[in-house]
């Protein structure tokens, strides 16, 4: 492995050992709605993306906006990226207070497959059987879950549906990945500061106070927007191989988290949903290398 793959796996490693650990992070700030957080998230965000850029990518920023302004379609894909971001970080935030990590981790689970069923969708993409058995397979599994807990896994499908979609966007964005990531947060953040200015202004007390959740919620900003830069530095470098099966590391310490540290009930109904799941994901990546290697030799 070359010295830039080092860098592209080191990066992404880290990158998914931030996301694991979130939850740890999002429980700190159960105190605080879960509105006012994601608030912060993408007040504080923002702030940090802009100072990142101006130092690091400031003739890339005016080539950007520049482009956005004689392009409205790439601004209007922007505008529903840092919809569907917010949404899953709401989601997120809104799961982990509220003591359900186990569904945060059964949804980032399903996400790859999403990714499946919206490239069917959105590019009229083909399967093999195998890949199809593998979808088979996880709905089978989402279907006897809520059979038996007579509730779909709501936490679940709005993450990994919002984060699919949010992926789908972000392929037909053409700006440069750093611009991306800060323009989604400038965007949504007139709203963020209406709602902590004018309807729950007490989540600035703690900033103003220098109290731990004052910080915490400064730096929300940074457990944001450090993992996707590290996450769109390491897309760059790794193979997409390696890259999808460092995505799954994040979903199984949230995972581990759920279980030993928050206490959340696994019972025989969630080992069903997630033993379908793990069997899904297996047999789509056993699938997807048989097809790479076929396709190397052709």
């Amino acid at each position: 492995m070359n010295d830039i793959n080092k860098k592209g796996l080191s990066s992404t490693l880290l990158c998914c050992l931030i996301w694991g650990l979130l939850p740890l992070y999002w429980a700190l700030l159960n105190q605080v709605s879960s509105f006012s957080v994601l608030a912060h998230r993408i007040i504080w965000s923002g702030i940090w993306m802009f100072l990142l850029v101006v130092i690091t990518s400031r003739q890339q920023l005016r080539i950007d906006i520049h482009y956005l302004r004689t392009n409205l379609t790439q601004l209007g894909l922007l505008l529903l990226a840092a919809v569907l971001i917010s949404i899953n970080w709401f989601t997120y935030i809104w799961a982990v207070t509220n003591q359900h990590v186990l569904d945060t981790s059964l949804g980032y689970y399903i996400n790859p497959l999403v990714n499946v069923l919206l490239g069917i969708i959105i590019y009229k993409e083909t399967l093999l059987w195998p890949q199809k058995l593998s979808i088979a397979i996880a709905l089978l599994g989402i279907a006897m879950m809520t059979y038996e807990l007579g509730t779909l896994p709501i936490v679940s499908i709005v993450l990994a549906l919002s984060f699919g979609l949010y992926g789908a966007v972000k392929k037909r964005l053409t700006i440069h990945p750093f611009s991306s990531i800060a323009f989604e947060a400038w965007l949504v953040t007139p709203i963020a500061l209406w709602y902590v200015l004018t309807v729950d202004t007490t989540s600035w007390s703690f900033i103003e106070n220098i109290t731990l959740t004052g910080l915490l919620l400064v730096g929300s900003g940074l457990t944001t927007s450090v993992p996707l830069i590290l996450f769109s530095y390491g897309a760059r470098l790794l193979p997409l191989n390696v890259l999808g099966f460092l995505q799954y590391l994040s979903p199984t310490m949230g995972f581990f988290l759920a279980i030993f540290y928050f206490g959340e009930n696994f019972g025989t109904t969630q080992l069903i949903a997630f033993g379908c799941i793990w069997v899904a994901l297996i047999l789509f990546s056993l699938s997807n290398q048989i097809t790479t290697r076929i396709n190397l030799k052709q």
